[in-house]
């Protein structure tokens, strides 16, 4: 992307520190943006917009890339500016997380229950529903003293989405 969309997209995550900050004291803020015609060369100035909405006990992430443009949502959980700006551009370039964190879209592969236990989380209880020729695996677990629903869908055999996290 742009040079000059990232140094836009690390100013504008500074004008909307306090507000993440706040934000962190009631939920999950998130970032919600739109950067518009991201693929334009160097020339111009950048089209990105930019707000923080709280979420209570959810979190969420997703970028759709359409005609040029860029719409994504991605939960703001770190005070500290700068390693959000880093994360938000891994994510924005569609790189991956660390191996141990959760976030809706993140493929697993391999047995389940492992995966989740191997992020630091402690099974209490998995589901599985059938839906159609798929399969929905409900997992409720707890880590650090909290607990937390969990949604996968089966891909195929050993592979699994996650679809939503929610801290209940």
């Amino acid at each position: 992307m742009n040079p000059r969309i990232r140094r836009e997209l690390a100013r504008k995550l500074e004008l909307a520190r306090d507000e993440i900050g706040d934000g962190l004291r009631y939920g999950v803020p998130h970032l919600v943006g739109e950067i518009r015609n991201a693929h334009n060369d160097n020339s111009g100035s950048p089209d990105l917009s930019l707000s923080v909405v709280v979420f209570e006990n959810a979190r969420h992430s997703f970028a759709i890339r359409e005609d040029g443009s860029t719409f994504f949502m991605y939960p703001a959980e770190n005070s500290n500016h700068r390693r959000l700006f880093f994360n938000l551009w891994r994510f924005l370039d569609g790189k991956s997380h660390s191996e141990d964190r959760f976030e809706p879209g993140m493929h697993i592969r391999g047995i389940l229950r492992s995966a989740v236990q191997r992020a630091g989380f402690e099974v209490l209880w998995i589901n599985v529903r059938p839906a159609g020729r798929g399969e929905y695996i409900d997992v409720w677990a707890t880590k650090d003293g909290a607990r937390y629903n969990m949604l996968f869908e089966k891909i195929s055999s050993g592979e699994y989405v996650l679809l939503e996290i929610e801290k209940v």
